[in-house]
């Protein structure tokens, strides 16, 4: 691989990229120990902070399965075993009884998803937040508009549906388990052991000067990194990160050194289409570029997660690449894409 040609290729390619940004954060970080590739743009930002979004489900299945490798929980336990059944009220179609930490990590649980799901009167929480911008969400509160406002979307293990529901309620087992708070967890068991200095959750709890305060975050036309808004982002740990910390996760991630191969093996057990080209898996989702575009077929399948700012983190298992994004904004996705599968297919051409 010529990854001086590949480096030279991508400068413009991201630069024209960055202008139709429409001056919202934008970060990119192409790196591969075994070619030496290492590409940053802006120049020197590997370490500059941005809010993952859902990438932080990675953190939360990854996390959970860990513990499950300590015997402390288990992927069959009932989240009744953990959580009062009076939270779980409304939730469900099916028993539930029934459910368990595997149905959720998989987005099977049949529960609606209530950041984005449609209500069956009145408005969506992504436009109730704005209207109370100073409030501050708990789990209880999320589950609560969940019961009132959303209907289940299908019986357990009936079909695949994504869901911040579910993966909200494996947080709050996860903090039965050890108890004590998520953003702790993360801290404890991840950031810290795998020297992810500039990651952190729930920023909106922490004293300002500790707090790691990432760049801009822009929901829709509103700018909301200084708004307790963040709080409804709990599903995913609400997590902040950098470039560099996503890549030092990933290497940990696939190299065995956080989880067994079994369990790497279950994340990337596809049963779930997210939409055209995202297949899901447990906590995992792997690209497949030819339902983008047929002319697409042959590019390699990266596995990862994307986050609704726009934020990619993926890897190329097979000529080890990460390719990290942050496009900073809910309507810039469909041009983050665009530029992934431009990267993806500059570094295929020239890696022939």
């Amino acid at each position: 691989m010529n990854t001086e040609k590949i480096i030279t290729k991508l400068s413009p390619l991201t630069q024209k990229t960055e202008a139709k940004n429409h001056k919202k954060p934008f970060q990119v970080l192409v790196h591969s120990d075994r070619h030496e590739l290492h590409f940053a743009y802006p120049l020197n930002t590997e370490n500059q902070i941005f809010h993952v979004a859902s990438i932080g489900k990675l953190f939360t299945t990854v996390l959970t399965l860990k513990l499950v490798e300590e015997g402390k929980l288990s992927l069959s336990d009932k989240l009744v075993k953990w959580l009062d059944p009076a939270l779980l009220e409304g939730l469900f179609e099916s028993d539930l009884h029934e459910i368990d930490v595997l149905d959720c990590l998989s987005h099977r649980s049949g529960a609606e998803d209530f950041f984005e799901g449609k209500p069956k009167t009145g408005d969506p929480l992504t436009k109730i937040v704005f209207e109370k911008p100073d409030t501050l969400w708990t789990a209880e509160m999320l589950l609560e508009f969940t019961r009132t406002n959303l209907k289940p979307i299908g019986k357990r293990k009936e079909k695949f549906a994504y869901s911040d529901t579910g993966f909200l309620l494996v947080c709050m087992v996860l903090e039965k388990v050890e108890n004590k708070p998520i953003r702790l967890i993360f801290e404890e068991q991840l950031f810290r052991p795998l020297g992810l200095n500039n990651t952190q959750s729930m920023i909106y709890l922490y004293p300002k000067n500790l707090a790691k305060v990432p760049s801009a975050i822009w929901l829709g036309k509103h700018e909301v990194k200084d708004l307790n808004i963040l709080s409804i982002d709990q599903a995913d740990g609400g997590i902040v990160s950098t470039p560099e910390d996503l890549v030092s996760f990933n290497k940990a991630l696939y190299s065995g050194k956080i989880i067994n191969q079994e369990h790497l093996d279950l994340m990337q057990n596809w049963q779930g289409k997210f939409r055209a080209g995202l297949h899901y898996g447990t906590g995992m989702m792997q690209v497949h570029f030819e339902e983008f575009f047929f002319l697409m077929k042959g590019f390699p399948r990266l596995t990862g997660h994307i986050g609704v700012l726009s934020t990619h983190c993926f890897y190329d298992q097979i000529n080890d690449i990460h390719y990290i994004l942050n496009f900073g904004s809910t309507e810039n996705m469909s041009s983050s894409f665009v530029y992934l599968s431009n990267v993806v297919g500059l570094i295929k051409q020239e890696n022939k």
